[in-house]
């Protein structure tokens, strides 16, 4: 049912698509000051028709500061990936907006007690203006590289205990190499009257590539490290920014999740919210977090 050939399409043509595509992509990696750039891999039949939206961007603006009343929270928040460096403002004269694409956004508010960020930004990278493609729709969004889900539940089964763990703001640590690059992630905000603009100099969630990129980053830097139990599960228990590894030794266990957050940390990704089944796991899961 889901052959391709009656599309008239050979799918040995897909496949060298992607590894073209994706020879690519890998040619672009590269690591510097403890943290991975990458090039963006476009639709190049695309991407020139991806329209600047800056009048749908300003006009949604307007909308989200009339209705933003915790207004200084989410000013606060982008000030902070300011001085992080994943965001930088850039100054834009109005006639040179239709040089950059600029991407809608509105605040995401979270009231749950175990939610570390209570408000944030949501782009919309899905944006389509008239019969011009939306910006996800001009990225080459790559293969599935998610760890299958089942593969992840059954190691629940396999081995007596499990620790779960995920990557603290992992989209965000890989920058964007290229300036044209980050000029199509640029976006408004007002702040005191003022029209103010900035550029994203990382990948976001909202990106359609983001999943992919981010997954073959991280099987890229694993392969770095000798073979071992380690890597393997480096390469194999991440289910987007989460990890899963399961032991029936409560010590290897911890050796292992130790020697995984070590080898992150060499690629500029940390490891958070470490949890065990196992209370004097936990508790040695801490002992081992500088």
């Amino acid at each position: 049912m889901f052959s391709v050939v009656s599309l008239s399409i050979e799918e040995h043509e897909l496949y060298n698509y992607d590894e073209q595509k994706i020879a690519l992509f890998r040619q672009s990696i590269s690591f510097k000051d403890n943290k991975y750039y990458v090039q963006f891999p476009w639709e190049d039949d695309k991407i020139s028709y991806v329209p600047s939206n800056h009048a749908v961007a300003l006009r949604i603006l307007e909308r989200v500061v009339q209705r933003l009343e915790k207004r200084q929270r989410y000013h606060e928040y982008l000030k902070q990936q300011e001085r992080d460096g994943i965001i930088e403002e850039i100054f834009v004269p109005p006639q040179r907006f239709g040089e950059f694409v600029w991407i809608p956004h509105r605040p995401v508010l979270k009231s749950d007690s175990t939610s570390t960020t209570k408000i944030r930004p949501v782009f919309n990278c899905s944006l389509k203006v008239d019969d011009s493609p939306s910006f996800n729709e001009a990225t080459y969004q790559g293969i599935n590289l998610t760890t299958d889900l089942l593969d992840l539940l059954l190691t629940f089964r396999a081995n007596k205990h499990v620790v779960l763990a995920d990557i603290k703001k992992a989209f965000l640590m890989i920058r964007l190499k290229l300036e044209s690059d980050r000029n199509k992630f640029s976006f408004f905000l007002k702040e005191g009257g003022r029209l103010r603009c900035f550029r994203y100099n990382t990948i976001i969630f909202e990106y359609a590539a983001s999943p992919f990129i981010l997954n073959y980053v991280l099987k890229y830097h694993a392969v770095q490290f000798p073979t071992d139990n380690c890597r393997s599960m480096m390469e194999n228990r991440f289910y987007v920014d989460n990890l899963v590894i399961s032991h029936d030794d409560p010590d290897e266990l911890c050796r292992l999740y130790t020697l995984i957050r070590e080898r992150l940390r060499q690629g500029g990704f940390e490891l958070q919210s470490c949890n065990s089944n196992h209370v004097a796991i936990q508790n040695k899961m801490q002992e081992h977090v500088p």
